[in-house]
């Protein structure tokens, strides 16, 4: 298996996380303040995160916090964190989750542009296709409220700290960069809380919901991590469109979003993107152990 094919897996087992956690934060933000979902299920997947670096011996000098890019990529993921939670409790779910879906499409081009990744125009049409796919989702101009703008910021801090992450050095483990990361988010919480409602006992469905959102998103966050790490982000980015059916389902399940022609075809468009970049590089792997073997 080439790094590009563990990096795509990484990315889908991470992009599904992202979406069941962002359907229970998007609940959780109807019963309880911005802050508080914030800060109570960030401290829950911190502590796990934590808990991971210690089985893993994933621990390393806080110095390594300073590195030019692990600092980039911690203001990023605490915007992120932040401007997606204020997106998800005033915009649909499927929204939310699809405009963030452009993220693919200006990282890769980021990241020719940084770290000179070759993208041909093969892998060039499929994001392309992908993008506007997501287009057809959203209906800009249709789709969108005045909140827009909340998650365009997000969609902002996601493209900076996913290319960040691909410059962190190698040394730093993925779950440590993750737990870091974790932290940092949390820590926005106490920046929203001033200017927040007054804090409400969860019920017990609430700290279920927080538990299995704080789990998602340490599935997310280090999957996310690895992936961005491991694989060219040419090739892995698209695979972050894949969930998006998942989001529409959810969304048209537990708000009542409903999917209509345009957007099935928005879709197919995303997934067949996805796809074909998933069967030229195995077509590749398949030259790569041929040209071995000769």
């Amino acid at each position: 298996m080439t790094d590009n094919l563990r990096g795509i897996l990484a990315i889908l087992t991470a992009s599904t996380a992202y979406v069941l956690h962002d359907a229970m934060a998007k609940l959780l933000s109807e019963e309880l303040p911005i802050s508080e979902v914030i800060i109570v299920r960030g401290l829950i997947g911190t502590l796990m995160l934590i808990a991971g670096v210690f089985v893993l011996r994933a621990t390393r000098p806080l110095a390594v916090l300073f590195e030019p890019m692990m600092m980039v990529r911690l203001i990023a993921t605490g915007g992120a964190s932040l401007f997606i939670i204020l997106a998800l409790k005033n915009l649909p779910l499927p929204t939310v989750t699809t405009v963030l879906q452009a993220t693919p499409l200006i990282v890769t081009a980021g990241a020719a542009w940084l770290y000179g990744d070759a993208v041909g125009w093969r892998r060039w049409a499929a994001v392309f296709t992908g993008f506007l796919g997501v287009v057809l989702i959203v209906k800009p101009g249709g789709g969108l409220s005045d909140a827009a703008w909340l998650v365009l910021f997000a969609l902002v801090c996601t493209t900076t700290r996913d290319l960040s992450t691909r410059g962190i050095p190698k040394s730093i483990p993925s779950v440590y960069v993750a737990a870091a990361g974790s932290v940092v988010s949390t820590t926005t919480g106490f920046v929203v809380l001033p200017f927040d409602t007054a804090w409400i006992v969860p019920s017990p469905f609430a700290w279920a919901l927080m538990v299995a959102s704080a789990a998602f998103v340490f599935v997310a966050t280090t999957f996310m991590t690895v992936g961005l790490r491991t694989g060219e982000i040419a090739v892995v980015a698209p695979f972050r469109y894949v969930p998006v059916p998942l989001a529409l389902l959810l969304g048209y399940w537990l708000w009542g979003d409903v999917l209509d022609w345009i957007a099935g075809f928005g879709i197919a468009l995303v997934l067949g993107a996805g796809l074909y970049t998933l069967h030229r590089e195995r077509a590749s792997l398949r030259r790569a152990r041929v040209e071995t073997a000769e």
